[in-house]
């Protein structure tokens, strides 16, 4: 599936899709929102809640790499440099 293909679908479908198929990659919480990372195929879906209320979540469905910028801050990368050495 691609980007486009993925925005065209109605909100219950990608809601299935990214259930289905995506893969969690990493999170972080900032200003009160958890944001949560999943790839999907060639591109990136973030889900964006308040934890107080986890049924208004917010998809943003992208390929832009600079959108991931907060998250690879996070993702600790020592083990696979370890196995390296």
């Amino acid at each position: 599936m691609t980007l486009s293909q993925f925005k065209l679908l109605d909100k219950d479908k990608r809601y299935i899709i990214w259930l289905a198929k995506s893969v969690e990659i990493a999170s972080y919480e900032k200003d009160g929102l958890l944001h949560v990372l999943y790839q999907l195929d060639d591109f990136y879906i973030e889900l964006q809640f308040v934890k107080k209320f986890p049924d208004n979540v917010i998809f943003v469905a992208f390929s832009d790499p600079e959108r991931l910028e907060p998250f690879l801050r996070l993702i600790d990368i020592s083990p696979v440099l370890s196995s390296y050495q």
